[in-house]
């Protein structure tokens, strides 16, 4: 094997990217620490690189020194440095470069003692119809706890004491989690020690020791304000030639043109979509309240684009998917909405602190616009989604501070008024 055949593998690697979708900032990065490799192993006089040519390249880009190419780190630089060699030796070895592979294997963290209890559990869960996602959020859940129970030295579920359970979400509360994540946590770990109680295998029913979830005050976690000239800024850095590009511009345009949910927008099916009519219409995962809305042609045409050119053969009907094998739907609200933060970075957007900025956080400025635009508050509270007015005033009208300014009493009058 020759230099050439590197460089060859390495052209090969990219086109599997491209096909994937990925980003033309990840094709561009792949590429320079291709040919970064190839000057470094035309120094050292070497034709066929090895593992320890890999590692040797990793620790001079990144300062850290690995015993092996999939050992875990957590250094940013190296696991950067270490996935374009992964994808190079797998094909230089006449393999078809895996995109979608994962760099280390996976990590069992229950304690080998309770995965059979934990295991069940999970089979339980599915049972009842419990959705992907949530049994994933219920198994880190569980899976903590069990690591607790083991840390403590407790072998079976039968000494598991209420003592224990203070211990471990006393801990949890060092942590200083943000208000949803706790009580997501509280409702995951009551459903497992519910589980375990009627099953027989922990003697108290210890869901009802949990202290009680404190929710957040309205207006204590008011969203971004977002402007136009902000929105214009986050859709130009979308790569629009990229797969990705494409369906993180339609995501961005269904949210902020049409105030489609996150949770709505994951699950868009492209039978919902009357291109006839010029009209999306389902029934809100929220809500359960059916919606018809108007598409403009933009919005449209973006979607269009997206399902043609830049999504990927996938077996899920829903619109919008991971652009990673297996090309599924996306899990959750979270997964499908953190796009957002990466193109408002790359737009020099910078959110001030306690102030919501996910996709969701966009559906202020669509509501913003239309109050500015004078729309009747039952259109809003339509489009919005909102099964009553009172929540789209609640939420949304506090953010048109242009029409609060109309709404202030001039200090002066009131002075005056207080004196007579």
């Amino acid at each position: 094997m020759q230099a050439v055949a590197v460089r060859d593998a390495s052209g090969r690697v990219i086109v599997a990217l491209k096909a994937a979708g990925r980003s033309t900032a990840t094709i561009k990065r792949h590429e320079a620490e291709f040919n970064a490799f190839a000057g470094f192993l035309e120094a050292r006089g070497r034709a066929v690189p090895t593992e320890a040519d890999c590692l040797d390249f990793i620790a001079e880009r990144s300062g850290s020194r690995l015993a092996g190419l999939r050992e875990p780190t957590s250094a940013r630089r190296a696991q950067l440095a270490r996935r374009p060699l992964l994808l190079l030796m797998e094909t230089l070895a006449g393999g078809v470069p895996t995109v979608g592979q994962a760099t280390t294997p996976p990590v069992d963290r229950c304690p080998a003692r309770f995965r059979a209890v934990r295991d069940e559990y999970l089979g339980a869960c599915r049972r009842r119809g419990n959705a992907e996602a949530t049994v994933v959020t219920k198994q880190r859940a569980a899976e903590q706890f069990l690591a607790y129970l083991e840390e403590v030295g407790r072998e079976t579920l039968e000494e598991v004491q209420a003592r224990d359970l203070a211990g471990f979400w006393a801990r949890r509360e060092r942590q200083r989690y943000a208000p949803k994540t706790a009580g997501l946590l509280r409702s995951s770990l009551a459903d497992f020690l519910r589980h375990l109680h009627e099953a027989g295998q922990i003697r108290e029913d210890l869901a009802g020791r949990l202290p009680p979830q404190r929710y957040p005050r309205r207006g204590q976690s008011a969203p971004h304000p977002w402007t136009a000239e902000e929105v214009r800024l986050v859709l130009d850095q979308i790569d629009r030639q990229s797969a990705i590009g494409k369906r993180d511009y339609a995501m961005v345009l269904l949210t902020v043109r049409l105030g489609v949910r996150v949770g709505d927008l994951r699950q868009l099916e492209l039978g919902w979509f009357d291109w006839r009519a010029k009209t999306l219409a389902f029934r809100q995962q929220k809500t359960g309240v059916p919606l018809t809305l108007p598409m403009p042609g933009d919005v449209g045409w973006a979607v269009i684009d997206y399902i043609r050119n830049g999504r990927p053969d996938a077996g899920c009907r829903q619109v919008f998917v991971k652009h990673r094998y297996p090309f599924t739907a996306f899990g959750s609200s979270a997964s499908a909405g953190c796009r957002l933060n990466y193109y408002a970075r790359r737009a020099g957007i910078v959110f001030a602190a306690g102030r919501s900025h996910g996709l969701h956080s966009l559906r202020g400025a669509l509501a913003v616009a239309m109050l500015q635009d004078d729309t009747p508050p039952p259109v809003m509270t339509a489009v919005l989604g909102h099964a009553v007015a009172t929540t789209t005033a609640a939420h949304y009208f506090r953010l048109d501070t242009e029409h609060l300014r109309r709404c202030a009493l001039d200090v002066e009058d009131v002075l005056e008024r207080a004196r007579s």
